[in-house]
């Protein structure tokens, strides 16, 4: 346990240790230790080395889900930077709409259709389930800790070399 100067100290919990011997060729065996490792910061008190011992339990799930809770505020924080990165590409202005200039029952339905059509193209494109995979993220087993990121497709502007 360290005291920091805000009355605050650090606690470190080891869970999950295993021991592993391991030998490289010509050198003695060492043998290390593999673990996870977990901090909290709660205020210093006299008898805080107590409540650690007694409630050792406690203190360690809470100091698991404060890692697990800034891990996943993290991942979510970059994902919703990569969606606002695309939204972009999912506007109305995308849709590519054509204004007849002069309205008439067979211009309306013409435009209604060529609305829905590019609606699709757009909803079903690479960039929709781009985005899709990233909203899906906090759904991927082993997050917060093991997330794996889908690729950005590249855009028609990308590929043009506008930005």
């Amino acid at each position: 346990m360290k005291i920091l100067l805000d009355g605050k100290c650090t606690v470190y919990f080891f869970d999950n240790i295993q021991e592993e011997t391991r030998q490289k060729e010509n050198e003695d065996p060492q043998t290390i230790y593999i673990y996870d490792m977990y901090v909290i910061n709660p205020y210093y008190r006299d008898n805080l080395r107590e409540d650690l011992e007694e409630n050792y339990q406690i203190w360690l799930d809470s100091a698991k889900q404060q890692e697990y809770d800034k891990l996943a505020q993290e991942i979510r924080k970059k994902r919703d930077e990569l969606l606002a990165e695309t939204d972009k590409e999912m506007c109305l202005d995308r849709l590519k709409l054509n204004m007849p200039e002069d309205i008439s029952m067979t211009n309306i339905v013409q435009g209604i259709k060529e609305f829905f059509s590019s609606l699709k193209e757009i909803f079903s494109s690479d960039m929709a389930k781009y985005r899709q995979s990233l909203r899906d993220i906090p759904q991927q087993e082993g997050f917060p800790y093991n997330v794996i990121f889908p690729e950005k497709p590249k855009t028609n502007d990308e590929d043009k070399g506008e930005s």
